[in-house]
């Protein structure tokens, strides 16, 4: 039943224009550490934000990045290609291993519902390269253009969990940070820039 309030979400976030950037709805009531989220006034509208509750099994594993079809799907962070297939479910996806942050934990991020991918496994990734377009494929996709976006942790990577995207961006917490080819980010530690280009 959830599944199917998920895809009628979706369908009706569909006639939301795509140019709404420079927002993001707030977390749900039941969410268990909402986060401040401050947005570029150009990137991507965020339909959906990170949900593992406590008090409900309700759970979505990331964020949601509304947007034209075909905006670029950018690597949140330098890695190495470890997925890059289409499934019924998520459609084009891609999954991202970024070896271990610094606190010794493994961590990969995951891109859902891409229109095409444009990387292979084993491709070696840099921050702010191109690995597919946002698109609308899979059945949980719902018809709507967007990316799924994930963060995903865990001391070996049979134990990883969700966490949510908004804790490591390069600005801060919460401080959602377009990527700029001229900044030198943080090597000493996993921090990422928004998974999708800004301003168009």
């Amino acid at each position: 039943m959830r599944v199917w309030v998920i895809l009628a979400g979706l369908a009706a976030l569909a006639g939301c224009g795509v140019e709404r950037v420079g927002e993001a709805v707030r977390y749900r009531p039941e969410a268990s550490d909402p986060i401040n989220v401050v947005m570029p006034p150009d990137a991507t509208f965020i339909s959906q934000q990170f949900l593992v509750s406590r008090a409900t099994e309700d759970r979505h594993e990331g964020i949601d990045l509304w947007g034209a079809r075909s905006t670029p799907v950018l690597a949140a962070a330098p890695g190495v290609v470890v997925a890059s297939w289409k499934g019924p479910l998520y459609g084009n996806r891609v999954r991202i291993d970024h070896g271990r942050d610094e606190n010794g934990l493994r961590i990969f991020t995951r891109y859902f519902h891409l229109e095409s991918r444009s990387v292979q496994v084993g491709d070696r990734v840099a921050r702010g390269a191109g690995i597919g377009r946002m698109g609308a494929t899979g059945l949980l996709a719902g018809g709507g253009v967007h990316l799924h976006f994930e963060v995903w942790r865990g001391a070996r990577e049979g134990d990883l969990v969700p966490v949510d995207p908004h804790l490591f961006w390069a600005n801060g917490i919460g401080q959602v940070t377009c990527f700029d080819p001229g900044v030198d980010y943080a090597d000493d530690r996993f921090v990422t820039i928004y998974p999708t280009a800004c301003g168009g």
